[in-house]
């Protein structure tokens, strides 16, 4: 069970997995090579990983609080998206070389 208090984490994971979705669905359409495809899915973890991390310090301006497991939201939207930026890196990898 994660522990974890505001609404902000569910927010942002419906954002970052919604994104996915959106991204897996039009990707077929606007990218017609493998490579840019991939090129787009390390792209967009970057640039979705910025949002939600401005996100989440959008809000937690106000009283309420988000944190998980008493981490400041932010920064474990950082911690994570750091983690996984290596297997999406050698995923891409796989297929550019």
């Amino acid at each position: 069970m994660i522990n974890f208090s505001g609404y902000g984490l569910i927010i942002v994971v419906v954002d970052y997995f919604g994104g996915l979705l959106l991204l897996s669905k039009l990707s077929p359409y606007l990218f017609k090579m493998e490579k840019q495809q991939y090129t787009a899915l390390l792209l967009f973890h970057i640039a979705i990983t910025g949002i939600n991390f401005f996100l989440s310090k959008y809000l937690n301006r106000k009283e309420v609080k988000h944190t998980v497991y008493g981490m400041r939201l932010e920064y474990v939207i950082l911690f994570i998206g750091i983690i996984v930026l290596p297997l999406i890196i050698m995923m891409c990898k796989e297929v550019l070389y």
